[in-house]
This record gives structure tokens, sequence and C-alpha cells, in this order.
């Protein structure tokens, strides 16, 4: 890969040329952003300071991966973390390094891997891949499941019920499907979409599925029929994420139209808009605030106090934040930027996060050579 010696990358396209381009078929196919820490006052009357990121607030960096990390994945009981790139493997590692658990490594993809989710039981993991396939393995023994056929574009997402019966996913080619985890049986095949399916969430009682599209909807399914119950239409370009509340009764979505919605599950009634803070003082000075531009990824913490975002900001293409605010009164308002990032996930005791970054080496010594980094943090919250 050629590189201009002030380190932008060129002979490829930005990530937001080709995140435009392919518009749905991969939402973090070449997601370049950056991270890491969170969280002082926001909306339009008050006015946040960036917050410094402590010394040692990254607790622990996983190098196993060979090219972009594009999900990764908290397992319940909080001891694991699972990790899918491009280099088309799962990779499944002790959050603590001081258990000395030797990382798994599932190789039972052909192409580079997007999604991947827990079973609530934290035993298995179900993986969907750009080779258009579902698949669920043991967690810690690599032993196949189950392979689930049936999607005819990349699978973008997945997302197993809190009650462990069932997975979702959703795909490039504008379905959500349903899978009966006991048997591997596709329940039905949900076509409502008009583009591809970007991000799957089910409420916390297992009834109901919030689908985000590249349509800029966000359509509510019932879970056990797989009858449309109704569309959000509050965006007005990509829905690339959505998060369900612990209280089942708000839904968070981000969107490439740059705004964080907050919305009432049951009527889709707005409760808030993030536009991003601080505009002018950003564009003078970076450390002062955050532009509005594409989100990228949102997630509700599992108590319900915070929701945090991956946006792209000032730095463009090769940079972006990940951001965080209290979630009900949108105070509390705090952001650092720091490598690029492409995946985003709370732990279960929302006191970290575990964010996928990409480290591009430049100007090394004479004699070096340039290369990329693809890494797993894990950082204080």
């Amino acid at each position: 890969m050629v590189r201009k010696q002030t380190g932008t990358l060129v002979g490829c396209l930005s990530r937001r040329e080709v995140l435009r381009g392919l518009a749905g078929l991969m939402i973090t196919m070449s997601l370049e952003g950056c991270a890491q820490t969170l969280f002082s006052p926001s909306t339009s009357l008050l006015v946040p300071t960036s917050t410094p990121r402590p010394r040692g607030s990254v607790l622990y960096t996983y190098r196993g991966h060979t090219a972009h990390v594009t999900t990764v994945a908290w397992s319940p009981n909080g001891k694991y973390i699972a990790s899918g790139s491009f280099d088309q493997t799962v990779q499944v590692w002790a959050t603590n390094p001081s258990d000395h658990v030797h990382p798994f490594i599932y190789r039972g993809h052909t192409a580079g891997v997007q999604a991947v989710a827990w079973a609530p039981d934290s035993n298995r993991v179900v993986s969907g891949s750009i080779d258009k396939t579902v698949q669920v393995w043991d967690a810690l023994t690599g032993e196949h499941v189950a392979l689930y056929h049936g999607h005819t574009g990349i699978v973008n997402t997945v997302a197993w019920s809190p009650d462990g019966k069932y997975i979702a996913s959703g795909s490039a080619d504008g379905t959500v499907r349903l899978w009966d985890v006991a048997t591997g049986a596709q329940l039905y095949v949900y076509r409502g979409h008009l583009a591809s399916v970007n991000s799957l969430v089910w409420s916390p009682d297992s009834q109901r599925i919030a689908s985000g599209a590249s349509d800029k909807t966000v359509q509510i399914i019932d879970a056990t029929t797989g009858k449309h119950i109704y569309t959000y239409r509050g965006h007005t370009d990509t829905v690339s994420s959505v998060s369900w509340s612990p209280d089942g009764k708000q839904i968070v979505s981000g969107s490439w139209d740059k705004t964080v919605q907050v919305w009432d599950a049951a009527t889709g009634a707005v409760v808030y808009t993030s536009r991003g803070y601080n505009v002018q003082a950003a564009q003078a000075n970076p450390a002062k605030g955050v532009l509005p531009d594409l989100i990228f990824a949102v997630a509700w913490s599992h108590n319900g106090k915070r929701i945090a975002a991956v946006t792209q900001v000032y730095c463009g293409d090769i940079c972006a934040v990940v951001f965080g605010w209290d979630a009900y009164t949108q105070r509390n308002f705090s952001f650092y930027v720091d490598q690029p990032v492409s995946a985003m996930a709370w732990s279960p005791d929302d006191t970290r996060l575990v964010t996928s970054i990409v480290v591009s080496t430049q100007g090394l010594p004479q004699g070096g050579a340039p290369q990329d980094g693809y890494f797993v943090q894990i950082s204080q919250a």
C-alpha cells in the first residue's frame, strides 16, 4: 500500500468513498475512525470540554488479527471477548490477561467476518460473514454446531435472543432471517426493507426485533411471527446501528445523516436527537468539541445509564471518535480522539469498553518497513 509522507493512505479509496460507494454492503467494511474514553455536559445549551485520557486508561491490547477487525462482542459472563476480522477468523480471548487462557481461533468462514454475537450462557458464538453464511460454534473448543444457509448477500449483523432460543441475521440482501437454535431451522424471512440490513437488536423480553437498514429506516418486527409492527422514519440517510435500552422502553439509532436519535420503542416518538456538540469550537480547536459526522456505531450500556457512539470527525477519513453521554438526560458528555476505531462494545459491568483499532506505522527509522497494526483494546470507561 502506497503512503504519502504525511501518513495519509493513497492507492485506495478513503473510508467515506468506500462506504458511500458500497452503501450498505457492509457498514464496517472500511471504517477507520478513532477513539477511547467517555463521559461531561451536553445539549445545545451546555458547552463541553474534552476529557483528557487518564494515564493507563488502555487496560489491555490484543494483537491476534492480521487484518481489519470489524466486530467485537463481550461475553455475558464478562470473561471473554470475541472479535471478527477480514482475516476470515473469529478469535476468542480472555478479558483478564492474568487468566493465561490461550486465545481460540475459529476458521470456519471462507471470507471476512462481519458480525459476532454471544449466546446468553456464554458457551457459544454466532458469526456472520461476507461468505453469506451464519455459523454457530462452541466458544472455547471451536466445535462446529450449526451452519445456516439462506442469505444471498453479505451477512452484516447477527443477534442472539436474550432467551437463548433464536438467532436473527441481517444481510445486504435486504432480509432479516430468524433461525431456531435447537433445530437449525429457518423460521421466517422478513422482507420489509428496501436495502441492506446493517444492524439488529432484540428487545430485552425477546418479543421484538429492531432492524436498521440502508433504506433510512428502523423497522420493528414481531419476533415470534415475523410480522411488521411499525417503521421508524426519523433518519434521512443510512441507519448504521441500533441498540435497545435495557428496560425495553427506548431505542437508540445512529445514522449517516450525522445524528444519533433516541426514540420510544412502542410509538416511535422521538425523545431527543444528538447532532454534535460545540461545533464552532471544534472547528477552531479539535480539543474543544466534536463535529457532527457519519455515525457508525451506537451502544446502550447494560445498566441503562449511558450511550456510547462512534463517529467520524474533524480528522476526516483517517480518524473518528468514541463519545458518550447520560442516556436519559443527554448530559455528562465527553469524548476522546485517538487511533482509528471500527467496532465497539460495553463490558457487562459497564466499567470498560472494547474497541477495535487500526494503527498505521509511519515515519519509521531508516530501514524500517511500514505496516499496519490491527488491534483490539480494552479501556476504562
